[in-house]
């Protein structure tokens, strides 16, 4: 039997062990989309001192991959996501992820994210396809 979909998407992202042990914050924006912070500092750095790629890619992934899951009301599974680095994340640095749908099928949806710091430095961007995992029945 599949588990009920949480729709409250920062009790959803609360449940995860992996955005709390990397100390990610979830929030609601007052458009209500999901926004991701993370305050960084020397748990997530890699040995140049910058933030680790694979952190990048976690924010971008979760951001994305949650504003679909939201609006399809559906948990989903990353399909591919590709990321690109703009600018080096240096500790101190608060950044923040957001997301938009790009385009939504009944089964897949793709969206784009990106990551601030700051004083809006772009940090890096993605674009992901997810698939919707419990697609609701067309009408």
């Amino acid at each position: 039997m599949t588990a009920s979909f949480e729709k409250d998407p920062i009790k959803r992202l609360r449940k995860s062990n992996f955005i709390e042990y990397l100390r990610i914050k979830p929030h609601l924006a007052n458009n209500g989309k999901i926004v991701l912070k993370l305050k960084v500092d020397d748990h997530v750095l890699n040995l140049n001192d910058t933030l680790h790629g694979g952190v990048h890619a976690t924010l971008l992934d979760t951001v994305i991959g949650q504003a679909i899951a939201q609006q399809a009301e559906s948990p989903v599974a990353t399909i591919n996501l590709s990321v690109y680095y703009s600018a080096p994340a240096r500790i101190g640095s608060l950044l923040t992820a957001e997301a938009a749908i790009v385009n939504k099928g009944n089964s897949i949806a793709t969206g784009e994210g990106t990551i601030k710091d700051e004083n809006g430095t772009l940090i890096a961007k993605a674009v992901g396809s997810f698939k919707i995992l419990q697609p609701k029945p067309s009408r």
